[in-house]
């Protein structure tokens, strides 16, 4: 589809939710443990497992919350208000006895929000890493990984010294040790290529640092394989299931909706590396999102549609943290119930997001004719920004 001022457009369905974060959530099969240490670190990637809850259809439960919260943009505490009754109602709200069906054993546990915010954020923090993850190391060149720890007097001192080391993403040191390497931790991983290396004026690290990741977290929590790893889960569902006519449905509708929202991450993703490798395509771009009515006020537009284009892509990649699959987020961190701040100017407007337990600044622009609106840059942060 041409544009008349000169820009050619790209298709991007906009109302399917990010893909590989999302997979991450939809894969566990519920297991329940008392402990979450004993189940095998590689089975975490399958398990979906909330220490001390053993209630089967209650784990289910939250497993269905969380990966709505995900599949909406929920904030914590709207995931929150949302579970609690359901908690309430099946007993495990407050403090409970539980007992391990295998030791006998009895425990009291209390189910507060802040062990409600452990949940949250665990689960979300692990999605997103999966995530870059399966991003980074399908990018053709940026063989180099750097561990980046935020540094702000919060981060655990053994993760701080991890700060600044380039490895090659092949070094084994990155299977156990690519973050999340404990409960909380807020770390993450940049990609970088032998030019980018040498224009920062960095050098790969002479050997891996001597670190091991908290027992929970010390295995590999890249799941690079996840792909054939979905399909096994479909297909173990589906043999579940074979009597109910309407989760087969579901199960086939996943199956698409992850096609769907594939073709829509690539759509960036192919944009971004050919923007990268010529100017040419700079004035070329593709609509990512649709604007809120909110928006439109506070911008004075009544554009329908916000647009990413070439050269954004080309020239903002100074941010490290961000790729295309937080571009790809962009349709789910405009909902109002994401935005917290909107700060309107005569040429930029910045909007403040907070999604997944991230906090993203979104610098927009509209067109003369305030016809158009153009994403001109993504910062993204642990932190309120």
């Amino acid at each position: 589809m041409q544009k008349s001022m000169g820009h050619s457009m790209l298709e991007f369905d906009f109302k399917e939710e990010p893909k590989v974060n999302m997979e991450f959530l939809k894969q566990k099969i519920p297991t329940t443990t008392f402990n979450y240490d004993e189940l095998m670190h590689e089975a975490h990637l399958r398990a979906f497992s909330i220490a001390k809850i053993m209630q089967l259809d209650l784990l289910k439960d939250m497993q269905d919350s969380l990966l709505k919260a995900q599949k909406e943009g929920m904030s914590f505490e709207s995931w929150k208000k949302e579970i609690k009754p359901n908690l309430a109602k099946k007993g495990w709200l407050g403090k409970t006895e539980v007992i391990d069906k295998t030791t006998g054993e009895i425990k009291i546990i209390n189910v507060n929000n802040r062990r409600l915010k452990n949940i949250y954020n665990t689960n979300m923090r692990s999605a997103n890493a999966q995530g870059r993850a399966k991003e980074q190391y399908a990018r053709k060149g940026k063989v180099y990984l750097r561990y980046v720890a935020i540094m702000d007097g919060l981060t655990r001192e053994s993760h701080a010294k991890l700060h600044g080391t380039i490895l090659p993403r092949e070094d084994g040191f990155w299977s156990s040790n690519y973050p999340p390497n404990d409960w909380g931790c807020r770390c993450y991983v940049q990609s970088l290529s032998q030019a980018e290396l040498k224009t920062k004026g960095l050098k790969v690290s002479p050997k891996a640092p001597e670190f091991k990741a908290h027992k929970d977290w010390n295995y590999d929590t890249r799941n690079l394989k996840g792909d054939e790893g979905i399909r096994q889960i479909i297909e173990y569902k589906a043999k579940r299931y074979a009597n109910n006519p309407a989760l087969l449905q579901s199960l086939n509708n996943l199956k698409e909706e992850i096609k769907q929202v594939e073709k829509n991450y690539l759509a960036i993703k192919n944009l971004r590396q050919k923007a990268i490798k010529s100017e040419e395509y700079d004035k070329e771009f593709l609509s990512i999102a649709k604007s809120t009515e909110s928006l439109q006020k506070a911008l004075g537009s009544k554009a329908k549609e916000v647009y990413l284009s070439g050269y954004t892509l080309r020239t903002h990649t100074h941010h490290d943290n961000v790729g295309e699959f937080d571009y790809s987020l962009l349709p789910f961190l405009l909902k109002d119930s994401n935005v917290y701040k909107i700060k309107p100017s005569k040429t930029h407007h910045i909007v403040y997001f907070s999604y997944f337990g991230d906090y993203y600044r979104a610098t927009l622009k509209t067109t003369q004719d305030k016809k158009e609106i153009f994403l001109l840059s993504l910062v993204k942060s642990s932190g309120k920004l």
